[in-house]
């Protein structure tokens, strides 16, 4: 049983140290401490061990197509606008006016999107070019001239990489590149052109009362699909799961994956009443990669799953130890969605994806309530959770490197 303490006497020493116990082989791991669920102050730590320096999957190139285009994140408590700059290249700024501070654009965990020319503060009306630089600085002029002003005033610019069309950024600026961490990545999307999709509209769910890392965990994992999804999960049965050595984590790396084959090793299945693919098989796909789901995560804020017809993403933006916001989107090729019954087919396509969210949300609050009880456990791991330990490597990977550097 895991040490209960206070909010206020966290020890992270101490909690690293029986970390320890996690991160073994799956044949000897046991779960992490409740604390890593509940405590306030270890989610201070978080925030600056995980959020403050990893990359962050904020969103997709496709959202933001044209010169002008936006698109807002909250994450860490930090407004950011994700913008489409008039070259064609992508910048994320913060959303914060750099006269007193007041958001640019208000309620940014709302994802707001857009086109514009300018960015106006609703206060005062100072106003930004698309590349964050001091555009208008009205009755400014008494203190400073204009000209100096923009010299000295722009929109703080975070570190941004895209990979495979997705959209990373890092609020660390000595931060190292992302994409040769994401080798494995990039060899398990290249059939899927994950650039050249289209985004669909995004399906937002806010203030989800749990923590971030058990949305990661519970879609990682299969051994869960065969109890919480009885009777919705049988096309990919959680028996067919394969963790190979290639799968296998390795220091460093910031990718997390498995495959699981579809029943009888059969082609173009799908989550769906008919369990048959609903729109055309993605046309570079293998023989091999038709008879099964992909399940991935770029931790700590990005999930997908790969069909032979589609794909979808959840981007997990924490609001507080117990409390996130899960934004849902569906990717297919453009001219999948020129099909002119697309509509209908995607509506039906959604319907049935919220029918495993009922099922995971409900398990997903009740799990975090339980990580409350003083009887919470540390359990040991089903060889279906094989890549749990891993995803608890990869966490205590991040929180020793900001320690290290810390000390």
């Amino acid at each position: 049983m895991g040490i209960k303490q206070t909010q206020s006497d966290v020890n992270i020493d101490e909690l690293l140290k029986m970390m320890e116990a996690s991160i073994k082989d799956f044949t000897q791991a046991r779960s992490l401490p409740s604390e890593f669920y509940t405590s306030e102050a270890f989610f201070e730590f978080e925030k600056q061990a995980v959020f403050s320096k990893s990359w962050l999957a904020l969103g997709h190139q496709n959202q933001i197509p044209n010169p002008g285009d936006y698109f807002t994140v909250e994450i860490i408590d930090e407004p950011l606008l994700v913008v489409r700059q008039n070259d064609g290249s992508i910048k994320v700024l913060s959303a914060i006016c750099q006269h007193r501070g007041h958001p640019l654009i208000r309620d940014c965990a709302e994802e707001k999107t857009g086109n514009c020319v300018t960015f106006s503060c609703p206060y005062h009306a100072w106003s930004y070019r698309l590349d964050g630089k001091l555009r208008a600085a009205p009755e400014m002029g008494m203190t400073i001239p204009i000209t100096q002003q923009r010299e000295d005033t722009a929109l703080p610019e975070l570190k941004m990489e895209l990979f495979h069309g997705f959209i990373f950024a890092n609020f660390d600026v000595n931060a190292a590149p992302l994409a040769p961490t994401l080798a494995k990545a990039d060899e398990e999307l290249r059939h899927y052109n994950f650039a050249d999709m289209q985004v669909m509209p995004t399906l937002a769910h806010q203030n989800y009362p749990w923590n971030w890392k058990i949305t990661l965990e519970n879609g990682l994992e299969p051994y869960h699909t065969s109890y919480v999804h009885k009777g919705f999960h049988e096309i990919a049965p959680a028996e067919n799961a394969r963790f190979s050595e290639w799968d296998d984590w390795q220091e460093g790396e910031n990718y997390l994956t498995h495959s699981t084959y579809f029943e009888g090793m059969r082609q173009d299945a799908a989550f769906n009443p008919s369990q048959k693919a609903q729109f055309p098989i993605l046309k570079d796909l293998t023989d091999e990669e038709r008879r099964r789901t992909i399940f991935s995560s770029v931790p700590p804020t990005l999930f997908f799953c790969l069909l032979p017809d589609q794909a979808f993403t959840f981007r997990v933006f924490p609001r507080s130890v117990g409390s996130i916001d899960l934004l849902i989107n569906f990717y297919y090729p453009k001219e999948t969605t020129e099909l002119p019954n697309f509509d209908w087919m995607r509506k039906v396509q959604i319907s049935s994806t919220e029918t495993f969210g009922e099922q995971d949300e409900e398990t997903n609050m009740t799990m975090q309530k339980a990580f409350k009880s003083r009887f919470a456990p540390r359990g040991r791991y089903s060889h279906l959770e094989k890549i749990l330990p891993e995803f608890n490597r990869w966490l205590y990977e991040t929180y020793s490197r900001h320690l290290k550097k810390a000390s």
